[in-house]
């Protein structure tokens, strides 16, 4: 196998990565709004609620870090999160400024529900797709995305 950078300018884009990204990014996002919204739940809400139920606890900062969304976004979602009784805040007792989220008991049970869902959904759209061609786009999708992070630090 070549390496198909060699074959590339620097900085040139790969042929078609924004096209292939942009449709597989508006696949699933479409499918999951399908999935989401009997629920009066959002595609960021939930990797906002799947987040905090793999962290058990994290606060508003460490949703920044890993939502594709503004903070101050991060914070109206996570208010209406709470008011929707899915979410509940817990403030630090050494550092009250500190603001600590989890699931609350709905929220667990609804989380339990849609990642059912999703998960399903996500089996239907890799249907046709072997194990090695998985592998293959997790590992060039990992590569990409470890590009990015490269970039950050420059």
């Amino acid at each position: 196998m070549t390496d198909s950078r060699s074959n590339r300018e620097e900085g040139e884009e790969p042929e078609g990565l924004t096209a292939v990204l942009g449709s597989l990014l508006n696949t699933f996002h479409k499918g999951m709004l399908e999935d989401l919204k009997p629920y009066d739940v959002g595609p960021v809400e939930f990797t906002l609620l799947s987040f905090c139920r793999d962290q058990g606890e994290c606060t508003a900062t460490q949703l920044a870090r890993v939502l594709p969304v503004e903070a101050s976004r991060i914070s109206r979602m996570v208010s209406r999160l709470v008011d929707k009784g899915l979410l509940r805040r817990r403030r630090l007792r050494n550092d009250r400024r500190i603001v600590m989220l989890r699931l609350s008991e709905p929220g667990v049970e609804l989380m339990t529900e849609l990642s059912r869902r999703i998960d399903a959904f996500n089996v239907e759209l890799a249907q046709g797709v072997s194990d090695e061609e998985m592998r293959i786009f997790a590992s060039v999708a990992s590569r990409i995305v470890g590009n990015y992070g490269t970039r950050e630090t420059r």
